[in-house]
């Protein structure tokens, strides 16, 4: 699974060339989609106001809900350190059991989580 952090999905507003095109492709099986965690879009709205609007009209994303289990590890990772708004993208890759890719400006972010980061470079 592919999965854009708020990073990414900032990014992707900001016109990262990779990422448009990832998001406007829509392919007929959701699990094929990149997906972008309900928190990490929450991040993203903080830094730039309206984003949720605009990346939730792309063809080319899911959206991944912060249910039961993602937000008891989201706040096991938070106490234990983490910064929240990468804990959502950090549980999703972790539970995707074909080990999810975080696609990042900050790869750095995940160092020492055992998360499989790809670093998107600046838009």
């Amino acid at each position: 699974m592919i999965i854009l952090d708020h990073t990414a999905a900032i990014a992707l507003c900001k016109g990262h060339r990779l990422l448009a095109g990832i998001a406007v492709v829509e392919v007929d099986d959701p699990a094929q989609r990149a997906h972008v965690p309900a928190l990490c879009l929450v991040a993203a709205g903080l830094e730039l106001p309206g984003i949720a609007a605009h990346v939730g009209a792309l063809p080319g994303l899911e959206f991944l809900p912060l249910d039961f289990a993602a937000a008891t590890a989201v706040e096991q990772a938070v106490s234990a350190g983490a910064d929240w708004a990468f804990a959502h993208a950090m549980y999703a890759a972790a539970a995707d059991p074909a080990g999810g890719q975080v696609l990042t400006a900050v790869p750095e972010a995940y160092d020492g989580s055992g998360v499989w980061t790809v670093g998107i470079g600046n838009p």
